[in-house]
């Protein structure tokens, strides 16, 4: 309802004109009555209202002055409409001025006093929709401007009620992380959650008993899609911010898994110290995942609790996730990912530690993959795994997500080495051929291909009928006898150029084969020419 002022000096004239029409039918209720234009002004100023319908004759100060009065104090949100017995020019010139909206004479007829509210009515609910579309396209940058530091008095004092706070208040800066949300999301489904989120987190500032009211709903500032900025006036004390910081993350928590988190700055002494509180409450968030199972991270709390950015996975933690997923052992794997999780936690790993941390298990998994001549690209959760960042995690929501890419990465490892064993063998043999004059060995080999060397030496064994160790040797004599034929090559040089280390060594093996030395070979093709 609109409320309406009677201001008349003559007591029958103000009950008279209460009960001419039916004010609510019309969105109205009379809120107040006056018998003289200074006890107006009073009322104007504590119940702020729509209308004020005034006699203009009236003791100690008239309705004309009273209306002069009350725009000089900035009560320019009141319309006024005179009833007057005098019809004199002069006073409508007066009233004009002063912008009355109408100027009615005794005695009043009802009808016309009707059309006159319906018409204030309407432009009110105009006024009314330009303010907030005005509002709306202020908070914004206002908000920014306030968090940033770049906010002056004056800004504050023109958009007083931009916020819905009085500025000059003790405030607290409180933000909401809205984590864990399903990976690949559409833009549009953030953003409605959010704006969902945004709209029960005004609706809970406004209700809470620990802070003032205020003159418009609490404004929500996104900051982006998973996370929503709140200054909130009247939590000085740490017991209420926290409780208030734990109501706001229930109302903005959503059914779709998606799990609130709150930070809270430190009491700021009035809006233009907003980024005091602003920078404490990001300082908080420093602690997420060392305090990861507490939903509301106050700022008073956290003192003396300190994070590292520069600690790093414990060497045997790592070694032993990415054995497990070599080895396909699901047990291992998900053992040495709770073990890292706990040390983020239990170390207390900053946000920058734990990203380099989990980068630096995506990137050795998917390594592996490129090792075994596998693309990467196949993978469904690499994305999800690597942009984890783009959207917040909570330590529950990394370890699912985590999870389930090594996982993939584990079967799709396997997949490549049930490849191999079926018929990428015929690609080591190739490169065998082709490498057989260097230092190469079945570990050597079998660590290019991301296999076991006991595996690929049985495996070679059953595809190709002889022993890895022999078949190099065969191939390494082969070339050896073709030199010995084609060239004036030492014996010494041959050997080198055939992968033996020792010449003495490769005349022993040589022998071994051909059953007579690499000299006694050459001189016996000498005498058959």
């Amino acid at each position: 309802m609109r409320k309406v002022i009677l201001v008349d000096d003559e007591m029958f004239a103000r009950k008279g004109l209460a009960g001419l029409i039916p004010w609510e039918q019309y969105g109205f209720e009379v809120a107040g009555e006056a018998e003289d234009g200074e006890e107006a002004l009073g009322l104007i100023g504590r119940l702020s209202p729509d209308i004020v319908v005034t006699d203009i004759r009236m003791p100690v100060l008239d309705g004309l002055e009273m209306i002069r009065a009350a725009q000089e104090r900035g009560y320019r949100g009141t319309h006024f409409i005179i009833i007057s017995g005098f019809g004199d020019f002069k006073y409508a010139q007066q009233a004009v001025r002063f912008g009355v909206q109408d100027y009615l004479l005794k005695p009043i007829d009802e009808y016309e006093l009707i059309a006159c509210l319906v018409r204030i009515g309407e432009q009110l609910k105009r006024e009314q929709e330009r303010t907030e579309a005005e509002d709306a396209l202020r908070r914004p940058s206002l908000f920014e401007a306030l968090v940033s530091g770049r906010a002056e008095a004056r800004e504050l004092d023109a958009g007083r009620h931009t916020l819905g706070w009085q500025a000059d208040l003790q405030f607290r800066y409180y933000a909401v992380e809205l984590n864990d949300a399903p990976t690949e999301e559409e833009p549009e489904a953030a953003l409605r959650r959010a704006g969902d989120a945004a709209r029960a987190l005004a609706r809970a500032v406004s209700e809470a008993g620990a802070v003032p009211p205020c003159s418009c709903e609490p404004y929500v500032h996104f900051r982006d899609r998973y996370e929503l900025g709140l200054l909130v006036p009247g939590t000085a004390d740490a017991r209420e911010a926290k409780a208030l910081g734990e109501r706001l993350a229930r109302v903005a928590g959503c059914g779709d898994g998606t799990v609130a988190r709150v930070y809270v700055g430190e009491a700021a002494p009035g809006l233009l110290r907003a980024r005091q509180s602003f920078l404490s409450a990001q300082e908080a968030r420093r602690a997420k995942f060392a305090k990861a199972g507490d939903t509301v991270l106050l700022f008073e709390e956290l003192r003396d609790t300190e994070t590292d950015a520069c600690r790093e996975i414990e060497p045997a933690v790592y070694a032993a996730l990415l054995e497990g997923l070599e080895e396909h052992d699901a047990g291992a794997m998900t053992d040495a990912l709770d073990r890292m999780l706990a040390a983020f936690r239990e170390q207390r790993f900053a946000p920058d530690a734990v990203a380099a941390a989990v980068s630096r298990v995506v990137y050795g998994a998917t390594g592996i993959v490129r090792t075994m001549q596998g693309d990467d690209r196949k993978l469904k959760t690499m994305n999800a795994a690597i942009g984890w960042q783009e959207a917040p995690r909570s330590l529950a929501g990394l370890r699912q997500l985590l999870l389930a890419f090594l996982t993939e990465c584990a079967d799709y490892i396997s997949s490549l080495r049930e490849s191999i064993g079926k018929g990428d063998i015929a690609k080591i043999k190739a490169y065998i051929d082709q490498h057989f004059h260097e230092n190469i060995s079945l570990k050597s080999i079998a660590q290019r291909y991301y296999m076991n060397a006991v595996y690929l030496g049985q495996l070679f064994k059953k595809t190709y009928r002889v022993y890895f160790n022999e078949y190099v040797l065969q191939l390494r004599i082969q070339e050896a006898k073709r030199q010995l034929r084609q060239t004036d090559k030492k014996v010494y040089e041959i050997a080198a150029s055939v992968g033996f280390c020792n010449a003495d060594y490769f005349v022993t093996q040589f022998e071994k084969v051909e059953r007579k030395t690499p000299t006694a070979y050459k001189n016996a093709i000498g005498e058959k020419i």
